[in-house]
């Protein structure tokens, strides 16, 4: 793999800024689903093609992005509407085709175009990678019984959110959106929690604080056991290919968690991140483990940490920089307009062109 990161060792101490940490998130995601499995054995060249996550990713922060749209900015319950129908887009450049009341991909309301941007772009029609519960839970109208990894990793940018709103209603809307399509038995709580961690991410400047705020506002049950063993021996033990295959062993959410947390945690500095995706490698369902740890690190770095001849070749690298770009506007200034579902009150958007053509409230 390359050496080196887009940083100059001269920088100034100032603290990473709010987009260069949302864009850290989404490109480290993309670059970990992307080479995660490959350890040392990346190509020289070429382009590095996603996988399933990035996509679903991708649709996460256009739905999130529609739905400040359609809610004047605020982000309610109802979120998972739209973000359904953002997964539907997904599901329908898949060949998806069912006809129950509930299916609505893109169409037409009052004569407005509501095909927005994303399904446009000639990649995110490409079957990359695989996600069957997701597929099938968006096709069937119901989740499927999974505790499949897909649900939190496409959950990951809801920590943006983090900025705005409180983290009880952070965390009950990644449970929620990942509910959409998983029923894992436990309410989907290592989701709730990786984005909750993402989001302590954001907000701080090293993953040690980060990581060590998120579980003393209490770790959920159903991941106790796998954060009690990082506690105890992954922060004493780091890098370490044996423990990472334990904390790790499948292509669960809770491998994918665990996974990511014990990488970030061993290679926690800005100039190691190539290392902990490489390191991530090593867990049996490497590109998971590599995608979550490049999101949490991401997000503490800023994308700066990653090095540009990886980035530069990334086949969906412009689409996951487009979207956290544009994360970084709304929740730091409304882009969206404050009116309610078009009903003419409130102000009008920033952006021009956020409503009718890059994100219909729907």
């Amino acid at each position: 793999m390359p050496t080196g990161n887009n940083r100059h060792g001269l920088r100034n101490t100032a603290p990473t800024t709010w987009e260069s940490k949302l864009r850290g998130l989404m490109i480290g995601l993309a670059l970990g689903d992307a080479i995660g499995s490959r350890r040392s054995d990346v190509p020289a060249t070429g382009v590095l093609e996603g996988g399933a996550a990035t996509q679903l990713a991708a649709w996460t922060a256009e739905g999130l992005l529609r739905s400040a749209t359609r809610y004047g900015g605020y982000m309610l319950p109802s979120t998972e509407d739209v973000l359904r129908h953002a997964y539907q887009r997904w599901a329908l450049l898949r060949g998806g085709r069912p006809n129950p009341e509930w299916w609505y991909p893109v169409g037409d309301i009052d004569e407005v175009f509501t095909r927005g941007w994303l399904i446009d772009v000639p990649a995110m029609g490409e079957a990359r990678g695989s996600s069957p519960a997701t597929l099938d839970a968006i096709t069937r109208g119901r989740p499927r019984k999974s505790a499949g990894c897909q649900a939190l990793l496409r959950s990951l940018p809801i920590a943006s959110y983090s900025r705005r709103e409180p983290s009880d209603a952070v965390e009950a809307l990644a449970c929620s959106a990942a509910g959409l399509t998983h029923d894992d038995g436990n309410r989907n709580a290592a989701t709730g929690f990786a984005v909750l961690l993402a989001g302590a991410c954001l907000g701080a400047d090293s993953f040690q604080r980060a990581f060590d705020h998120t579980i003393g506002e209490g770790v959920p049950a159903a991941v106790m056991p796998a954060i009690d063993l990082i506690v105890d021996r992954g922060m004493a033990e780091p890098c370490v290919p044996q423990l990472l295959e334990r904390l790790a062993p499948d292509k669960t959410a809770t491998s994918a968690l665990a996974g990511g947390i014990y990488v970030a945690l061993s290679f926690p500095d800005l100039d190691t991140v190539e290392e902990a995706l490489e390191f991530a490698g090593w867990a049996p369902d490497g590109d998971s483990v590599a995608a979550v740890a490049g999101a949490l690190l991401g997000a503490v770095h800023g994308y700066e940490a990653f090095p540009t001849p990886l980035v530069s070749r990334l086949e969906l690298g412009w689409v996951m920089d487009t979207l956290a770009r544009d994360l970084a506007r709304q929740t730091t200034e409304n882009q969206a307009g404050e009116g309610w579902k078009g009903d003419g009150y409130g102000d009008d958007p920033i952006d021009p062109w956020w409503e009718d053509t890059k994100y219909p409230g729907v």
